[in-house]
């Protein structure tokens, strides 16, 4: 095959979203490690939802060009969908992942999250007013099994019930996201539709982290506003830009597909950096996950 053949294939608009998507997956996949070390115990132990805040305040200021283009074109229907997906998307999500990264590690958080490829299909279905397939709904057991089992299996090191379940709710909160935020993308396009879901998503946050935010600011290191300005503009600016670019190309349910790649990025960076390490069980509850995933999205 030529190169100019292969590099045709690899510029078409398919290929450019897998790419982007990837990306978006790539950068989350790592946040969940900048989290655990900014709220996690034992390490920097700061409030999650004042790093919450200032992490997505930092990045709400990135977007502010696009959130003045929404204000003058944005119909109030348009804003009403943005404020579902951004209260649920980017405020819920990380509100709960915040609290949760103080007893749940990074490598946990990462298996977790990878149900919420699952979660998008059925509410695709849902959304679509059409029954899952039946191998989907043993790929739906699948995935719970391996949620029980990632529970109980949880020791005081890599999580507890509540952190867990809490993830599971923000898991669910950026499910919804995926499926609503589309409509959006395709009419407006990916860099307002982020401005607008993160504008009114970081509203919350600022006002449950507010009490904890100036005392933590005054206690950061150089170092310590380094990583977190990365993590603002990378995994909350860069990574959401990708991720809605590429579902406007393959979809919530195709794009949702590449989350499962979360658990692979958090287990290899949370042992390299924070010396994080897994137990038999929850690899077993993982692999569960990622297998419903799999069986999914094969429908």
């Amino acid at each position: 095959m030529s190169q100019s053949v292969l590099s045709g294939q690899f510029m078409a608009p398919r290929g450019q979203a897998v790419l982007l998507v990837l990306g978006a997956v790539v950068l989350w996949g790592f946040a969940p490690i900048g989290n655990r070390y900014f709220v996690g115990g034992g390490l920097l132990a700061m409030p999650g939802a004042s790093y919450m805040a200032l992490r997505y305040s930092i990045a709400s200021l990135c977007f502010l060009p696009g959130l003045i283009g929404a204000m003058q074109s944005w119909s109030m229907r348009d804003w009403l969908r943005g404020a579902v997906c951004g209260l649920s998307g980017v405020g819920a999500y990380n509100l709960l992942a915040g609290i949760a990264g103080r007893t749940v590690s990074a490598g946990m958080t990462g298996l977790l999250n990878s149900s919420e490829s699952l979660m998008i299909l059925l509410l695709a279905c849902l959304a679509a007013r059409r029954a899952p397939r039946g191998h989907t709904l043993f790929a739906a057991f699948l995935g719970a099994a391996g949620i029980a089992l990632l529970a109980l299996s949880a020791g005081k090191a890599q999580g507890d019930i509540r952190g867990i379940v809490l993830l599971l709710l923000g898991a669910l909160g950026w499910a919804v996201y995926c499926v609503v935020i589309p409509p959006l993308i395709e009419k407006h396009g990916a860099l307002q539709s982020s401005a607008v879901t993160m504008s009114i998503g970081t509203v919350p946050l600022l006002i449950a982290g507010a009490p904890g935010l100036g005392p933590m600011m005054t206690v950061m290191t150089g170092r310590e506003w380094e990583i977190l300005i990365f993590l603002a503009i990378g995994s909350s600016v860069v990574a959401l830009i990708a991720w809605n670019k590429g579902v406007a190309t393959l979809g919530a349910q195709t794009a949702g597909w590449f989350l499962y790649l979360l658990p692979v990025f958090s287990v290899l960076g949370g042992a390299a950096l924070l010396g994080e390490r897994l137990t038999l069980a929850e690899f077993a509850g993982g692999a569960m996950i990622l297998g419903s995933v799999y069986l999914a999205q094969r429908g």
